[in-house]
């Protein structure tokens, strides 16, 4: 797995930016990914200048913070700018990221996720020591906080129905919410039987996918939730030997959901019972069979039946053999399914048809084309009518009711990193700053790196420059504005209260006068025998 990315991430967020950047990049680095082997050094980064953009706004009172499992974080603070993909491009949110401390990183400039929207905040974070207690508290405090959602995923705002540029920024937007992923052997034993042009390649075919990418039928199924894209596993045998051996006898409960991940590099399978679903261990199972996963005794392929279509991964897919490991790996506790990573993408193209979210996301596989060479470069982007072929290779046995596949208008290229990570290429902002992403079917986060601002405030460390670390200073120039503030409405408000009671003792004072005149007195004061009876009672 992509350590950070994988999993099950906890998603959180957070704010950023200002100042000067004082620190030599090798000090920031040996400060970056503490907990991590190898730390993150930003110096290999190309980083997003907010203020080189002439489209650009912050996003009020919004923060981005994105909190994982193993300790690695993305925090900064969320803009507004022109984001072009390929042929499309659109005014999107996105996360500005200030401060990265994980390897996973390194020599990229952010990650655009292709996954769908999350759909509930995520918790906020507790008070404590370290970044979480710095949320907990400083944000807490005094003022309102800032909101914490995630920005639109970059295919929902390039897709977004509701979007009207009026020719300002020549905006060209995606008309069909779709997107088909494929990849091509590198450094295998598959690798020198295909074209050479398709070694170590990969691509994203946006607005549906492309027929002649296909070799025979596609598979369509609808995913079975609307937070990731998630297909149904009824097996999985390694050669003849079933690894998924149900316990219930009720054909509804024998299957496990499969999630369809660019960002996972291998086959991740459990190796648990699953609380008695299961009537062994699969992955324990696997292992028995292979006895070393270094050096497999049984090299047989895995048949993965997804919605009844069986799907293969050979041996030469699952067996790295550049660096002598398997690419079989147990599901973290409490993960109750499969991963399908690059293992699949290697073989087949994947669609991703979000055309009707949330009612319904229909997932299509189909084999790849042996002759198919996938996109080389923006520059040549080649297009396809979405009414230029007929369906002729699609199997719509599983899709709903009615469905069309579409197909694809535009190829985005996607550098293969020797099979573990895929990037591409997004520019942002007027005139055009271009950064290399990490592509991301399992996440829903658009993030690039950014320098700190004045304009956006900063709560973490300003890891890319354009501001200082000093996060404790702001937030203590934030209390005292507060504190400053507060005192001067309390002031106010004394003024005003003392002013009122001036003005009822002037009027009682005056009409304690009229009375006493009335009553023939030749003194002047107000303060008279039934005045001071009426305060300290009967006077003798």
């Amino acid at each position: 797995l992509l350590s950070m990315l994988t999993g099950v991430g906890n998603e959180q967020h957070v704010d950023d930016g200002m100042e000067e950047w004082t620190t030599t990049l090798d000090k920031v680095a040996s400060r970056q990914g503490a907990g991590f082997k190898v730390a993150f050094y930003p110096g290999n980064s190309t980083v997003y200048n907010p203020l080189v953009s002439k489209t650009f706004k912050v996003v009020p009172k919004a923060m981005f913070l994105l909190q994982y499992a193993d300790n690695s974080a993305l925090k900064g603070f969320q803009s507004r700018d022109i984001v072009r993909l390929g042929d499309y491009s659109v005014e999107a949110k996105f996360g500005s990221i200030t401060d990265c401390n994980s390897p996973d990183f390194n020599g990229v400039d952010g990650i655009a996720g292709f996954g769908m929207p999350v759909k509930t905040p995520p918790a906020a974070p507790k008070g404590g020591g370290g970044m979480m207690g710095m949320m907990g508290g400083a944000m807490g405090g005094g003022g309102s906080k800032p909101s914490a959602t995630l920005p639109q995923p970059l295919l929902f705002a390039m897709s977004d129905p509701l979007v009207r540029d009026g020719g300002k920024h020549n905006i060209k937007m995606l008309q069909r919410r779709a997107f088909s992923f494929l990849s091509t052997d590198c450094n295998t034993s598959h690798s020198h039987t295909q074209i050479k042009a398709r070694e170590c390649q990969a691509e994203i075919q946006l607005g549906g996918y492309d027929p002649a990418s296909v070799d025979g039928k596609m598979l369509l199924t609808p995913s079975i939730t609307i937070n990731d894209y998630v297909v149904v596993a009824l097996s999985l045998k390694f050669g003849n030997t079933e690894l998924l051996d149900f316990v219930p006898t009720n054909p509804r409960l024998r299957y496990l959901p499969a999630i369809m991940d660019s960002g996972t590099s291998c086959l991740v399978i459990p190796d648990s019972k699953l609380s008695g679903l299961l009537k062994g261990s699969p992955y324990g199972k696997w292992k028995s069979m292979v006895k070393k996963t270094h050096a497999p005794v049984v090299k047989e392929d895995f048949h993965l039946n997804i919605a009844g279509t069986i799907f293969e991964i050979s041996y030469d897919d699952w067996w790295l053999g550049v660096s002598n490991q398997s690419c079989v790996q147990r599901a973290p506790p409490g993960f109750g399914g499969l991963l399908v990573g690059d293992v699949l993408f290697r073989r087949y193209v994947v669609l991703f048809d979000l055309r009707h979210y949330p009612e319904t996301v229909v997932i299509g596989i189909g084999k790849q084309s042996a002759t198919y060479v996938p996109a080389s470069k923006h520059a040549t982007i080649s297009k396809m009518s979405a009414t230029k072929r007929v369906p002729i290779n699609v199997s719509t046995t599983h899709a709903p009711p009615g469905y069309k596949v579409p197909y694809a208008r535009d190829r985005i290229h996607i550098h293969n990193q020797e099979m573990t990570q895929y990037f591409i290429n997004v520019t942002v902002g007027t005139p055009k700053q271009v950064f290399t992403v990490i592509f991301d079917t399992g996440s829903a986060v658009f993030g690039i790196f950014t320098k700190c601002i004045p304009k956006a405030p900063s709560y973490g460390t300003c890891t890319f420059g354009g501001g200082s670390s000093a996060n404790d200073a702001y937030m203590l120039i934030e209390g005292a504005v507060w504190i400053l503030t507060f005192a001067v409405l309390c002031s106010v408000i004394g003024i005003f209260v003392n002013i009122y009671y001036h003005k009822r003792q002037d009027k009682e004072e005056r009409i304690a006068r009229r009375k006493a005149k009335s009553k023939g007195s030749s003194s002047n004061s107000s303060f008279g025998p039934e005045r001071l009876a009426g305060m300290y009672g009967a006077i003798p």
